[in-house]
């Protein structure tokens, strides 16, 4: 396992002078991305460490918000049969996740509460980090999803609300095209991996990279998965020319939940890479397998 501190994959490039050049992992990105998204994720990056909870909101609060701001967008990110089967939140607009970016007119401006929701919250973040890519700055995630919604007997509708579609934000076009075709080529799955698949799947071959997202003091206690490099998510974007050069490399990164790992893993598609996954469920699930970590 390549240590993070030595992921600068060195390319020769041989001028008229004869001179080496170095290129990392952010000139590539910065190559290979529009400038317009490479800003809007910088800028997200700055902000990650002053979000609360990282915008995520659980159940009881959520119900409480409702009552105090009738007015939050509430976001079903699932597709249509799930809905069909279970039902969904009263008011809940929705828009399957891979179409989301071509039917922002369906949301209000970008100033707007919004409060993603999926199965159990893997797709909502990935839908949540978009849309704050794109500037909905006050984008949330419904801890649990649906299933904890309905878990505590909160009132379920059967069919979404009906929405008209107003103007296009005012979002560059540019930006919006290219977080559309993320979103819209996301695979089966969605980019998630679960702990016991993982554990498996490294008696064969190890990931390129294992990349942990939480704290140092969750590092610390109670510990990390071995051969794991630890890059705090407050400091993620920042820290870009730690990240793998190589945009095909196999990588997971996980977090104590998910939801971190999961903001991580969708930056890093947005900028390119091709094979990155997030461990469902975080240190949480491994732990819960009985799977060992060092300390």
């Amino acid at each position: 396992m390549r240590k993070i501190s030595t992921l600068i994959l060195i390319v020769l490039m041989i001028s008229a002078f004869g001179q080496v050049m170095p290129v990392t992992a952010q000139d590539a990105a910065q190559e290979a991305v529009p400038q317009v998204v490479l800003d809007r994720i910088e800028e997200y990056g700055q902000i990650i460490p002053e979000l609360d909870h990282y915008n995520t909101i659980r159940v009881d609060a959520f119900a409480e918000l409702l009552i105090e701001e009738p007015d939050v967008i509430i976001l079903d990110v699932r597709e249509d049969a799930e809905l069909e089967e279970v039902g969904t939140i009263e008011g809940a607009i929705h828009i399957p996740i891979r179409s989301l970016g071509d039917n922002l007119e369906l949301l209000p401006d970008t100033d707007a509460m919004i409060v993603v929701v999926c199965k159990g919250g893997f797709r909502a973040t990935i839908a949540m980090t978009a849309l704050h890519v794109l500037g909905y700055e006050n984008a949330h995630v419904l801890v649990g999803g649906f299933s904890a919604w309905a878990d505590e007997d909160m009132p379920v509708a059967t069919e979404s609300a009906m929405v008209e579609a107003g103007e296009m934000p005012d979002i560059d076009e540019e930006l919006v095209e290219y977080v559309a075709d993320y979103l819209a080529e996301l695979p089966e799955g969605f980019g998630g991996v679960g702990a016991n698949a993982l554990f498996e799947e490294m008696f064969d071959m190890t990931p390129d990279y294992l990349i942990d997202v939480r704290s140092d003091e969750e590092w610390a206690e109670p510990g990390y998965i071995d051969d794991a490099e630890h890059l705090w998510i407050n400091e993620f974007v920042e820290n870009m020319d730690m990240w793998p050069a190589e945009k095909d490399a196999n990588i997971v990164v996980y977090c104590a939940s998910g939801y971190r790992g999961n903001i991580a893993a969708t930056l890093m598609g947005l900028l390119g890479y091709e094979n990155v996954r997030n461990m469902s469920g975080g240190v949480n699930a491994w732990v819960a397998e009985g799977l060992p970590l060092v300390s």
